[in-house]
């Protein structure tokens, strides 16, 4: 059954307001930079628990039992004892971090895993390898060091897409591990990262697998 988003309170997780740009690069140079500073958030510290959203509903899987995130023009679901941080939608612009429950709800977690959906506009100049390689720069801009270890292309749900795998050290010299899946499709960049701090990725595997699985374009 498709889910319904409710309208709910303006959130203030990012404080960004894309209409207050009249420049497209300076709102994806803009939206680059904060959702960066949210990834690295999740790799050294937590962020606080939030209250299920109205936007979220339970579903069951034979080993995972899920929540529905459905809005922004987007369809995934999610381990139901994630959190999510943040949840910024304006007009073709998206920023959505689900974290682990551990590293949301406790700030001085050593280990963290947390997922993040990230969708704008295409810039004209700018192509999509581009676009993925702004995003990792300003990863390493932010304090951490991370490298390729692998690319190969891969499909999403019928959606033909690149998938990357970094791994490397954060701000706090505490090892961390990346997967991006990335595509464009209707002049629209979509991001989605993977990130652990202090495990393997692949022990997160099972988690993430529930997003990738899921996700679906609407």
């Amino acid at each position: 059954m498709k889910q319904l988003r409710k309208e709910e309170p303006k959130k203030r997780h990012a404080d960004i307001q894309f209409k207050d740009f009249p420049h497209k690069k300076e709102v994806l140079a803009i939206a680059i930079a904060v959702l960066v500073t949210i990834l690295v958030l999740i790799l050294t510290s937590g962020g606080p628990e939030t209250p299920p959203a109205t936007n979220q509903s339970l579903n069951q899987t034979p080993e995972i039992n899920t929540k529905i995130y459905s809005a922004g023009g987007i369809y995934l679901e999610y381990p139901e004892s994630w959190k999510v941080t943040t949840d910024e939608i304006k007009d073709n612009n998206m920023q959505l971090v689900i974290q682990d429950p551990s590293s949301a709800g406790n700030p001085n977690s050593t280990q963290a895993a947390g997922f993040t959906v990230f969708k704008v506009e295409k810039d004209p100049y700018q192509t999509l390898e581009q676009r993925k390689y702004t995003f990792i720069q300003s990863i390493n801009d932010s304090g951490a060091n991370i490298n390729l270890v692998s690319s190969n292309d891969t499909n999403i749900n019928g959606i033909n897409a690149v998938e990357s795998i970094y791994n490397g050290k954060g701000p706090k010299n505490e090892q961390i591990q990346l997967k991006v899946i990335y595509f464009e499709r209707n002049n629209l960049i979509y991001i989605l990262a993977f990130l652990t701090k202090g495990m393997d990725l692949q022990s997160q595997s099972a988690n993430f697998d529930v997003v990738i699985d899921s996700f679906k374009l609407q």
